[in-house]
């Protein structure tokens, strides 16, 4: 087994990804990442979320201790929207995102 530096197993890996069709984001500070994540959700449940709406996704998501909060990553989480009515958001999608080999 041969050893690499740490940043070229990482430029391998972005490039990996990147051939299969990921595209890299460039994450500078917290706000990016918050812009990221927000991005991500609303292309995960197909919706776009309202500033307001997503401020309340976000304190859902900074509730609670580590067990909680492991919790709510697996649970669909609510939201009031701007219209009144309850909106639920999937965080992480379990059915394919759990990959079982059989071999």
């Amino acid at each position: 087994m041969t050893k690499q530096p740490e940043h070229i197993l990482e430029e391998n890996l972005v490039n990996q990804l990147q051939e299969l069709g990921y595209k890299k984001v460039v994450i500078k500070d917290e706000n990016d990442l918050i812009n990221n994540l927000k991005i991500q959700l609303e292309k995960h449940n197909n919706t776009t979320y309202s500033e307001k709406e997503f401020k309340q996704i976000l304190h859902q998501l900074s509730k609670g201790n580590i067990y909680e909060k492991a919790k709510t990553l697996r649970d669909k989480v609510t939201y009031s929207k701007d219209d009144g009515s309850t909106g639920y958001i999937e965080l992480i999608n379990q059915i394919t995102g759990v990959k079982i080999s059989t071999r």
